[in-house]
């Protein structure tokens, strides 16, 4: 069978470069998990976990905020003085560092310091436990959550002024300002779909350090609603958001799935096959071998002959014993009914044949006192015509015959006697026994000439015990019960490598298994090309069976190290 292991790959769509290769960004731009779909996968369950880094790995603020300044800068120029600036990264974020570096080639510029007031989207106010810092120096900050920052310089060694009294700023030439605030993401939103997609998860503070966020009822959801329709192939992204920058250290994505298989191995979704007597077919279907089952579901239907197979002997393809017929010698079996079995609808004989073309008669007997009859009963002669093809030696194999005109066997005895007019056959023996059947094979005779007596076959099976008395010409009478009445129903079995399972329909035709029946039908494992799961179908009377409504159902639990890429 095809892979059915959906492909699932991580994108980032944006421009930011991580601190490290240990860290994923995510932004508003998006960091997009894609899944391809193949055909016949449907989605039980998923889980999306995201870990954000732990507060030693941070990001700057700086550029990818706004920037206000007392003269109207939107671009830091170190050569223009001011004496404030401001910046707006819009997401409510810790701080946990700033450094201002001044412009040192300015033999005039004294020693500054800066006034820090922080914003949430309303009033500045002084953050705790100083509002003011060193320039060209790296001063840490202690978390404190904002969305914007306004930095007023002052002289170094001016004293805080008076409450109430307005602030002397100092004008300053600033070289640089880096904002420095942990990695992990201000906030967290999930979408499933193209473009805008479909909201399904939101998560709108910033994450904690270390702290894993877990999607799963909701994606699983939004997942199932967005995935191809009709167990065909397709592609469904899940798309994760942040308003401002932020890092993931670890991206896992789980999958549980059912692969949902609906055709035979033929690539058809109905298969009908033909049966023989005493038959056996087998419809399969390509599956993994290393997964259990969980269900299995088709639908029966057969079309059989009205007949019975009082006796079913399966003779080897070589048969160590056989009669030889030809040059004269002829062979003759009986049967002896127990009551009334019905019409003979046919008569089949397990033949080899010796030389190329062999033709000849069966003809039917009733019994004199243990020997056929020397007047056929009034059915006609069944006319026996082989032409073989390739070279010899050449396989046994069932060969029928039907009479012409309808034989009503009652209880008592009845006897097949072969004939041949051209070519040389075998008719195999057997020691085949059916206490239990109401037709039950009795003596077999062989003679030389068409008037020489009726003789037993006197010879036993070589390196065995079998008495020559129980050895009797292997056949298959084929009745039309009377009054008529359903052939049996075919018999059923699951098999998987060297495990098999007996199944019975419902009264519908229908056989369906859940994971418990199945329990017993193990994966095989092993090495090499995976063994199909087959359907095997036994049927003693001939005709066709169609396997339909085909539903094959096998878990698969998947976990994709999306980040780090495993």
């Amino acid at each position: 069978m095809s892979d059915t292991r959906i492909a699932a790959r991580l994108t980032y769509t944006g421009t930011a470069t991580p601190p490290s290769s240990a860290q994923v960004p995510v932004d508003a731009s998006g960091l997009v998990v894609a899944l391809d779909v193949p055909e016949g996968v449907t989605l039980v369950r998923a889980a999306l976990k995201v870990r954000a880094p732990a507060d030693d790995v941070t990001l700057n603020l700086t550029p990818a905020s706004t920037l206000a300044t007392s003269d109207g800068q939107t671009a830091l120029d170190p050569a223009r003085s001011i004496t404030w600036l401001s910046l707006d990264w819009g997401s409510r974020r810790p701080l946990s560092s700033v450094e201002l570096k001044l412009v040192t080639t300015n033999p005039v510029q004294t020693a500054k310091k800066g006034r820090l007031s922080v914003a949430e989207g309303g009033s500045w106010y002084p953050p705790t436990p100083s509002d003011t810092v060193s320039t060209n120096t790296v001063e840490n900050l202690p978390g404190i959550l904002a969305g914007r920052l306004l930095v007023e310089f002052v002289e170094a060694n001016a004293a805080p002024p008076p409450v109430g009294t307005p602030k002397t700023l100092s004008a300053t030439q600033l070289q640089s300002i880096i904002l420095r605030a942990p990695a992990r993401p201000p906030d967290l939103t999930a979408f499933v779909g193209d473009g805008a997609g479909t909201l399904f998860f939101h998560h709108s503070v910033p994450m904690l350090p270390r702290q894993e966020l877990v999607m799963e009822d909701a994606l699983s959801a939004a997942l199932q609603r967005a995935w191809p329709a009709n167990l065909l192939s397709g592609t469904v992204a899940v798309s994760l958001r942040s308003s401002g920058l932020g890092m993931f250290d670890r991206v896992q994505l789980v999958l549980d799935t059912l692969d949902i298989i609906q055709q035979w191995s033929t690539g058809a979704r109905t298969q009908t096959l033909s049966l023989g007597t005493d038959g056996m077919a087998a419809a399969q279907v390509a599956v993994p071998k290393d997964r259990p089952l969980s269900e299995v579901r088709f639908q029966v239907r057969h079309q059989l002959r009205e007949e019975s197979l009082p006796l079913t002997p399966r003779p080897p393809e070589h048969p160590p014993l056989a009669y030889h017929c030809g040059s004269g010698i002829a062979a003759a079996q009986s049967f002896t009914s127990t009551g009334a079995v019905g019409r003979l609808a046919a008569l089949d004989l397990h033949l080899r044949s010796l030389t190329r073309k062999v033709e000849g008669t069966v003809t039917i007997h009733a019994d004199v006192h243990g020997r056929p009859d020397e007047t056929p009963l009034p059915t006609g002669p069944m006319p026996l015509r082989l032409l073989e093809e390739g070279a010899a030696p050449w396989p046994a194999r069932w060969v029928s015959f039907a009479p012409e005109k309808a034989l009503t066997l009652g209880a008592g005895t009845w006897w097949a006697v072969l004939s041949t007019t051209e070519g040389e056959v075998l008719w195999s023996l057997t020691d085949f026994r059916d206490e239990a059947s109401t037709t039950l094979p009795g003596p077999a005779l062989h003679r030389t000439e068409a008037l020489s007596p009726w003789l037993p076959h006197e010879v036993t099976i070589p390196g065995t015990d079998v008495n020559p008395q129980e050895l009797w010409a292997c056949s298959r009478p084929r009745l039309r019960p009377v009054p008529s009445e359903p052939p049996p129903r075919p018999r059923l079995q699951l098999r998987w490598g060297t495990r098999t399972l007996d199944v019975t329909p419902d009264e519908a035709g229908i056989v369906a298994l859940d994971a418990q029946a199945l329990a017993t039908l193990t994966p095989p494992g092993g090495t090499g090309s995976p063994p199909p799961l087959e359907v095997l179908i036994r049927s003693a009377a001939a005709g066709d069976v169609t396997l339909s409504e085909l539903q094959v159902v096998i878990p698969r639990r998947e976990t994709y190290g999306l980040f780090p890429r495993s």
